[in-house]
């Protein structure tokens, strides 16, 4: 039983995408998005970044498909980049869910989700008891 345990193990260390490759690593290390992703959750809906979490998504789902096209197939990378996309889906949808209760449209939702919030104009007050540079 142990030769076959240690048989298993030394296929697993000299593989394609074993941990002498970046194969193994750059997915692995990427697991830290994830987990971002999941304490995200507990965030204000309002201080999440739509542009932020549309952008992972989008790589999620470019990466997942490719992971599967590049040889060696890389099943971690498909792995992590799934649940990525999972994360990332799942808080998109908690900041259309809360436009929506905001009142706002489709259009204004996609507008919010690709430039954020609306920043307040702030007009320049102009003090007429001083002159300006011009007048002097």
């Amino acid at each position: 039983m142990s030769s076959a345990a240690g048989n298993a193990f030394r296929r697993f260390m000299n593989s394609e995408t074993g941990p002498k490759t970046v194969h193994f690593w750059a997915p692995t290390l990427k697991w830290g998005l994830v987990f971002a992703g999941f304490s995200d959750t507990k965030r204000p809906v309002d201080k999440l970044s739509g542009t932020q979490n549309l952008s992972l998504l989008a790589t999620a789902l470019i990466w997942t498909r490719w992971s599967f096209v590049i040889k060696p197939k890389n099943y971690l990378l498909a792995s992590v980049n799934f649940f990525l996309g999972c994360t990332a889906g799942y808080q998109i949808g908690r900041i259309i869910k809360y436009r929506i209760e905001e009142g706002d449209s489709a259009s204004q939702i996609v507008k919010y989700i690709i430039n954020g919030a609306e920043k307040p104009v702030v007009e320049k007050i102009v003090d007429k008891a001083t002159p300006s540079a011009a007048t002097q």
